[in-house]
């Protein structure tokens, strides 16, 4: 299990065909691996760094006995489940029922939402947002300008303006 303590992280699995497949960003607390601590499994998710980054890791056994002496990181570890199963639902909702425009859009305003303010950064490369966004990196910049042109972005690099 790995804890970021600073920077942002990736997670990523591997298709059959060998393509990355996004499955979310970590940032500063968040806590990947942490389904293996209860269940002796391999772990499929790979973890790669987007930015200079700083991680804790804790072996199972060790991390077992660390809940034992500390019944409220038990809470917490139950609250990141929570907020991770809810991200999912999420992004599974977004996949199923927008189109590629409608879920750039709503990725890109949940990322004002949660930065509270519209001006927003880029925090993966496109062709990785395009991944998590379950989109070809060539529809996700064709969509985006598209959504530039309709006056609900505006584009400077990897900086967006949301206009709500």
């Amino acid at each position: 299990m790995i804890v970021i303590d600073q920077g942002k992280a990736k997670v990523y699995n591997l298709s059959k065909d060998g393509k990355e497949v996004v499955l979310g960003i970590l940032q500063k607390g968040d806590i990947e691996g942490q389904q293996h601590l209860f269940k002796q499994s391999e772990n499929e998710n790979f973890v790669e760094a987007v930015e200079d980054t700083w991680v804790c890791s804790i072996n199972r056994a060790d991390f077992q006995k660390l809940l034992q002496k500390t019944p409220d990181l038990s809470l917490k570890l139950l609250n990141n489940f929570g907020k991770k199963l809810v991200a999912i639902e999420h992004n599974s909702v977004l996949r199923d029922t927008l189109d590629a425009k409608e879920r750039i859009l709503a990725y890109l305003n949940d990322l004002a939402n949660e930065q509270g303010k519209n001006e927003v950064k880029l925090e993966l490369k496109k062709k990785d947002l395009a991944s998590y966004l379950g989109i070809t990196p060539k529809t996700f910049s064709r969509k985006l300008k598209e959504l530039e042109k309709d006056g609900k972005i505006e584009v400077h690099g990897r900086w967006i303006n949301v206009k709500r």
